[in-house]
């Protein structure tokens, strides 16, 4: 991580994977063990009721949290997730959404990130713990 700021999060945000770009997702901000991932709030990513579905808070949780993992050491580790549990508190809507993954523990071969996810008037919409697991 000792690259130019910019050009380390072009790509980490690269990497993300086709998916997580289609929803919109994008690394903000990102460090040793740390990470604030924000995705726009669009109506093709909301329930019927017009929150965030759950899905996306899951899916918003996972990738904070496994990048988070990724770089827990200072320098990137492949990993996939293991098992989450996640806690919805409110319904998440207005415009943006954030997510901020930290690591609890980080092992040789299993790591525990903690992640909340924020809506755009910073309240506490949902929090997850995940376990992800080290492939190299």
């Amino acid at each position: 991580m000792n690259e130019p700021r910019e050009d380390w999060l072009q790509k980490v945000n690269a990497g993300l994977g086709p998916f997580n770009r289609f929803v919109g997702l994008q690394v903000e901000a990102v460090g040793q063990g740390w990470c604030r991932v924000v995705c726009p709030i669009r109506p093709e990513l909301c329930n019927p009721r017009g929150a965030i579905h759950g899905g996306m808070s899951a899916t918003l949780l996972d990738v904070a949290g496994g990048v988070a993992a990724i770089y827990a050491s200072g320098e990137a580790r492949p990993m996939v997730t293991r098992s989450a549990s996640v806690h919805y508190l409110r319904p998440l809507t207005g415009t943006r959404m954030r997510a901020e993954g930290r690591v609890v523990k980080a092992g040789r071969t299993i790591c525990l990130a903690r992640v909340d996810l924020y809506d755009d008037q910073d309240r506490l919409c949902c929090t997850g713990d995940l376990e992800l697991f080290y492939t190299d």
